[in-house]
């Protein structure tokens, strides 16, 4: 079994500057607090590539080695190739106010029932992480840029 979570938020800027910032895993990874340690191993020159991983799930860290990627200009991906599976995505789309940006993330914990419960406790955690990364992001863009 394995939860889900899905966030969005809209930014008032151009969407294709949004892109451009909220596709670098070098900018976005420090601004999402909850993913507590990060460190690029192998990437190219855009940041994309292989890195160490890690979210803070309350008192523990799961994760491992993601490999991210960008499929288009306007999207964001990693998946899992070591450790707690995991996969995040986030899309950069038009919207009348500039631009819509969203995380959806899929994590799925081993341990049968009592990764089931911990899925569970899982959820609301990370949610809150991709709600305050996206809203560091939002703040980045409209105010600090």
């Amino acid at each position: 079994m394995a939860v889900s979570i899905r966030e969005s938020v809209v930014v008032r800027r151009d969407v294709d500057l949004v892109a451009k910032i909220a596709t670098d895993p070098r900018t976005l990874l420090p601004m999402v607090g909850g993913f507590g340690r990060f460190e690029p191993l192998r990437v190219d020159a855009v940041g994309c590539g292989e890195w160490d991983l890690f979210i803070d799930i309350g008192v523990t860290h799961v994760g491992g080695r993601v490999v991210v990627s960008q499929p288009d200009p306007r999207s964001l991906a990693w998946l899992a190739v070591r450790g707690t599976r995991h996969q995040v995505e986030l899309t950069v789309e038009p919207h009348p106010q500039g631009a819509q940006v969203t995380m959806a993330m899929r994590l799925e914990l081993a341990g049968g029932v009592s990764g089931w419960i911990g899925e569970r406790l899982a959820r609301g955690v990370s949610a809150r992480h991709l709600v305050a990364g996206l809203e560091q992001l939002r703040h980045h863009l409209e105010h600090e840029i």
